[in-house]
């Protein structure tokens, strides 16, 4: 846990520091209270302790300003005031505990226990993990009653791993938790620590992989098995499930056009009303994401100028009569065309069967006769001598990669990173000589690649490591949480993010936002920016005031133009922004890219 030290006397928060630090908590210190506010709005603290008399910034004030940005993390006062009447103005500030000097350590480090079992109740009981117990009491750590001589470091990372027992934390979501801005190293440092600690673990005889990696993404406790069993089916027909989706609301489409000509035939007869404007420019302005997430580029391009005509600062008249009605037409033309070929061609194709789809390039005889001896219902095979576009469609659940076709090992290289770069949720299989050298090894995994495998190699190897593959992509499943109040971005949204395995919460109704939230536990959550009630920019606001969803990765999706929109949702709270233009494997990509990011 992490706690701020907020105190101008250089000899006390040096020996706040060493104590706090001897008790396994990552201690900063600021000497003045406007580094102090700093410091909390810049970071995550489990708790302050904050001296009352200090300058730029006096505590009581720091207090109340924290209290009104919505952070609720403990405060502990420390003053050498010792009135009732400062004691009350301190708790009333919104502090948590009053501690006058001089104190004694073993009671300030009670104290500060006491706050911490407030804010979490797991604090002040045995944290357990199947046969793995931590104790913080006495920050004993024992696995089958086997007692772990830990570091303080291996001791606070194995807490952090038990307090989020279902959460993946990636390299710098630990460096951020455990150590100080001050101290901290590199990523390298993580996983020296995860190792050591795996070493520990396996003394003891736990298994290696208790503390699991989820590649591409960073460490977690291997989930307990459970004798329920699980049914899985298998993903539908994404290209089905779009087309579906698009004609159950092609008549909503078609009445915004309807609204969009009203307009148009008020503005020829120099009539039109307010109402009637302001419904029109909100239906181009549906129309334009609408359009852009179901890949129909021409017919959002045309909404967006439609919209940007009928905004508030453009003086209409009878002379912007033709530049609408081509719009309109436009409109039309691609409301009334088959959506078939542009979704065909954005999206891939759900499996038909339960096999594994792979695809494997490569022209080494042997290995593709070894890959033809694999029965059709464990894998569906497809062989190609090298790489194009169309030979991923449909897209495969993997893809391996023999470097070995390749004239010279770069080439093969740069193939593996291009692999990666365009199509970042496919896990890759390499396959090469057994003399490959160590820094081959660690190119490949550099490039992206989740195994190697030497050659030659068996169908058993082969189908092993396309389990572990199949294994890691189900286990990594993160949840998104989607507001928008047009129900067909919704659905859209949520059958191409569906079958990347990722579980998807939609909401139509901004009002039932927080309960919404508070019942799925994103890990991610897409606002749309104009909705009607609550706008997308009061929701992020919203969201950034508490200190439960202050570090929550937010990303706002609008019709609007990025230089039009960026500054409003990045100044709100928001970590990303993109465009409803953006579609298909695009889009996946950047919101899978945005959740690996977002520990």
């Amino acid at each position: 846990m992490k706690i701020l030290v907020i105190e101008d006397d250089l000899a006390v928060s040096d020996a706040l520091k060493h104590t706090l630090s001897e008790n396994n908590y990552a201690v900063e210190v600021a000497n003045d209270g406007a580094a102090g506010l700093a410091f909390i709005e810049a970071f995550n603290y489990d708790l302050i302790l904050l001296d009352v008399v200090l300058p730029k910034l006096d505590g009581i004030t720091i207090c109340r300003h924290v209290r009104s940005r919505g952070y609720t993390m403990p405060i502990l006062l420390l003053t050498s005031k010792n009135s009732n009447h400062d004691r009350a103005v301190g708790l009333d500030a919104g502090a948590d505990d009053y501690v006058v000097k001089p104190f004694d350590c073993e009671e300030l480090s009670a104290r500060i226990r006491a706050l911490l079992r407030r804010g979490n109740e797991s604090t002040s009981t045995t944290l357990t993990w199947e046969y793995l117990t931590l104790d913080p009491r006495n920050c004993e750590v024992k696995y089958q009653e086997h007692l772990l001589p830990l570091t303080p470091k291996e001791y606070v990372l194995l807490e952090l791993f038990l307090r989020h027992n279902r959460r993946v934390f990636s390299c710098g979501a630990i460096l951020e938790h455990l150590w100080t801005y001050e101290d901290m190293p590199s990523e390298e440092a993580v996983r020296t620590h995860i190792k050591e600690l795996r070493k520990k673990l396996k003394l003891v005889g736990a298994p290696l992989d208790l503390i699991e990696t989820v590649y591409g993404i960073g460490y977690r406790l291997k989930p307990l098995v459970t004798n329920t069993p699980v049914i899985t089916t298998p993903p539908a027909d994404t290209r089905k499930m779009l087309i579906d989706i698009w004609y159950r609301h092609r008549g909503q489409m078609v009445e915004r056009i309807e609204d969009i000509e009203r307009a148009i035939v008020e503005i020829e007869a120099q009539s039109l009303t307010e109402e009637v404007r302001l419904k029109a420019w909100h239906s181009a302005h549906s129309l334009a994401g609408a359009l852009g997430t179901f890949g129909l580029a021409i017919g959002s391009k045309a909404a967006k100028e439609i919209e940007l005509r009928l905004g508030n600062n453009f003086h209409l008249s009878p002379l912007d009569l033709p530049q609408l009605q081509t719009a309109v037409a436009q409109l039309r033309q691609e409301i009334n065309r088959q959506v078939e070929e542009t979704i065909e061609a954005s999206v891939p194709t759900g499996s038909k069967n339960n096999a594994i789809k792979l695809l494997a390039i490569g022209e080494d005889s042997d290995l593709i006769k070894l890959l033809k001896s694999i029965e059709p219902a464990k894998l569906m095979i497809k062989t190609v001598s090298e790489l194009s576009q169309r030979q991923l469609d449909p897209q495969p659940q993997i893809i391996l990669l023999d470097l070995d076709c390749f004239p010279q090992l770069e080439a093969g290289l740069i193939a593996l990173a291009q692999l990666k770069q365009d199509y970042p949720t496919i896990p890759v299989l390499v396959l090469s000589q057994p003399t490959a050298s160590l820094d081959l090894r660690i190119e490949v995994a550099r490039q992206g690649a989740r195994i190697f495998l030497s050659k030659p190699t068996t169908t058993s190897q082969i189908l092993l490591a396309v389990d572990r593959l199949v294994q890691q992509v189900s286990q990594s499943r993160a949840k998104v949480m989607i507001v928008d109040d047009d129900r067909s971005i919704l659905e859209g949204l949520s059958s191409l993010l569906s079958p990347e395995g990722i579980t998807v919460t939609t909401l139509s109704e901004p009002s039932q936002f927080w309960s919404v939230l508070e019942a799925c536990i994103p890990d991610l959550l897409i606002l749309d920016l104009d909705m009607p009630t609550h706008n997308g920019i009061e929701l992020c606001r919203a969201v950034r005031t508490d200190g439960k969803w202050a570090t929550l990765p937010i990303m706002f999706l609008s019709a609007h133009p990025a230089a039009l929109a960026i500054d409003r949702v990045f100044a709100a709270g928001a970590d990303d922004f993109a465009t409803k233009s953006i579609f298909g494997s695009a889009l996946v990509s950047r919101i899978i890219s945005r959740l690996e990011r977002g520990g």
